[in-house]
């Protein structure tokens, strides 16, 4: 449902318009253009180092998941913030606040200007996340194991483990 909020529209109701509403309807704020918002997300390279992919694996997901890229010029290719998490959250490869961290740093150094905006995207989707919740041993080790790399899940298992026997 669009909102109308002052003179631009936002999908989600918030009071200033996020980037991808901006975005997809095509209306930007009286100081922010188009292109500027565009610009300011990731490309699909920048989103695969930031997820930790191949170039290919950030094509691949984008075609699995069923997601239409902000086009930038005839061949650039971006990513809106919650694509970009979505993809970090299918992969497992970096977490989802290491993907985030990597997104601010990379607009505070390249577009200082859409810092506050894309940081309300980034706050938005964590928000739409499931609150986590304790569960039994078991569970958490199996949850922990779905959520991981392996390498890293084996790791964290042990550490785990080894302080539950401790306490």
């Amino acid at each position: 449902m669009l909102k109308r909020r002052s003179s631009a529209y936002c999908l989600a109701g918030g009071v200033d318009p996020c980037i991808t509403c901006a975005i997809l309807t095509g209306v930007a704020t009286p100081t922010r253009s188009r292109s500027d918002l565009v610009r300011a997300l990731p490309t699909f390279s920048e989103a695969a180092k930031l997820i930790g992919l191949d170039p290919s694996g950030i094509t691949r997901a984008v075609e699995r998941l069923g997601i239409e890229p902000e086009m930038w010029g005839a061949r650039e290719k971006h990513l809106t913030v919650s694509d970009l998490l979505r993809i970090a959250e299918q992969a497992q490869r970096a977490s989802l606040e290491e993907v985030a961290g990597g997104l601010i740093e990379r607009t505070e150094r390249d577009h200082s200007e859409q810092l506050d905006h894309i940081t309300a995207e980034i706050d938005r989707f964590l928000d739409r996340l499931p609150e986590p919740s304790a569960s039994e041993p078991a569970a958490f080790v199996t949850e922990l194991r779905a959520a991981l790399p392996k390498r890293w899940a084996e790791r964290a298992e042990a550490i785990y483990r080894h302080h539950a026997r401790s306490s």
